[in-house]
C-alpha cells in the first residue's frame, strides 16, 4: 500500500484541523497528537487536498501526482463582495461574435483555472473537446440541421418538432441558429457509465462561462448541439469522443462582437426561511 498524504511533524502545529476537515474522516491522531492517514485508508482517499489546504502551518504533502495552478507571489487572494457581484451580474448569454479566433494559450489558461470546478468525490470526470477551427463549427452546424430535417420528415416523436422548422428556415437564409457564427465549441464529455458526470460537467461549463469574460471572451450554452450530439450518429462520429464517452454538454465562445453596457434586472430570489 502506498502512503496517500505525508504530515511533516516538524511542521505540525498538531491543531487538528485535518481531522476536521477531511470529508471521509480518514486522518487519524498519531503518537503525540500527530495526525496521519493509515496506509490502508488510501483506497478511500478522494485526493481532493481538503487537508492540504486548510492546514495553517502548510504541513501536509501529497504523495500522489498532481499538478499546481502557477500563481504569482505577489498576488494576494480575495475580492470584494461588491466587485464580485457585479462581475458575475455582467454575466451574458454572447450570441454574436467576432471572426477574430482566440488562441489555444487563452483557452488552455481558462481550462485550467476550470480543472479546479468541484466534482463529486473529487473524481474529475470531465474530459475536454475544443473545436477550434470555425470550418469544422460550421460542419457541426450542418450536420445538426440536416439530422434536423431528417426528425422532421420521420414519425418519431421529439419535444424539438415544434421549433425545428423555424431553425431550418433561419439556417436558409445563411444565418446559424445552432452555433450562433462562434468561431470555437467546447465540448465537455466524460464516460457514459459515470451517474454523475452530467453534473459534474455543468458545473465546470459553468465556470468556464464565468471565467471568459475575464480573457475577454464570452460564451452560450449549445443545447441544440448537445440534444443533436445524443442522438446523431454522424454528428457523434464527426466529434470522434473516446469509446464509452457521450457529449455532457457542450458550450459555444469567441470574442464578443458588442459589449456589455448594463445590467438588466431580474426577479427577486425565492427564498423560504426555515
Amino acid at each position: 500500500m502506498i502512503a496517500t498524504i505525508f504530515i511533516d511533524p516538524d511542521t505540525c502545529s498538531k491543531c487538528g484541523t485535518c481531522l476536521q476537515i477531511c470529508p471521509m474522516g480518514l486522518i487519524l491522531k498519531g503518537e503525540e497528537r500527530i495526525p496521519f492517514m493509515p496506509d490502508e485508508a488510501g483506497a478511500f482517499c478522494s485526493k481532493c487536498g481538503n487537508c492540504e489546504s486548510f492546514c495553517p502551518e502548510g504541513a501536509i504533502y501529497p504523495e500522489y501526482g498532481t499538478r499546481y495552478p502557477e500563481i504569482a507571489e505577489e498576488v494576494k487572494p480575495g475580492i470584494t463582495p461588491g466587485a464580485l457581484g457585479i462581475y458575475m451580474r455582467q454575466r451574458r448569454s454572447v450570441r454574436n461574435y467576432l471572426s477574430k479566433m482566440a488562441d489555444r494559450e487563452t483557452i488552455e489558461e481558462i481550462l485550467d483555472i476550470v480543472r479546479y470546478s468541484p466534482s463529486g468525490m473529487n473524481n474529475q470526470p470531465v474530459h475536454w473537446l475544443i473545436i477550434h477551427d470555425p470550418e469544422k463549427v460550421r460542419r457541426l452546424t450542418r450536420i445538426t440541421i440536416d439530422w434536423m430535417r431528417s426528425l422532421m420528415n420521420s414519425d418519431v416523436q421529439h419535444p424539438l418538432k415544434p421549433v425545428i422548422p423555424s431553425l431550418i428556415a433561419a439556417y436558409e437564409s445563411g444565418k446559424d441558429p445552432i452555433c450562433r457564427g462562434a468561431p470555437h465549441v467546447a465540448v465537455a464529455h466524460a464516460a457514459a457509465a459515470n451517474p454523475i458526470a452530467f453534473t459534474d460537467s455543468i458545473i465546470a461549463l459553468t465556470w468556464f462561462e464565468l471565467a471568459a469574460p475575464a480573457f475577454g471572451l464570452g460564451a452560450c450554452w449549445a443545447g441544440f448541439l448537445k440534444i443533436a450530439a445524443s442522438s446523431c450518429q454522424e454528428l457523434k462520429e464527426e466529434l470522434g469522443l473516446p469509446e464509452g464517452h457521450e457529449v455532457q454538454y457542450a458550450m459555444m465562445f469567441g470574442y464578443p462582437k458588442y459589449k456589455v453596457c448594463s445590467i438588466p434586472g431580474r426577479e427577486p430570489a425565492r427564498i423560504t426561511w426555515k
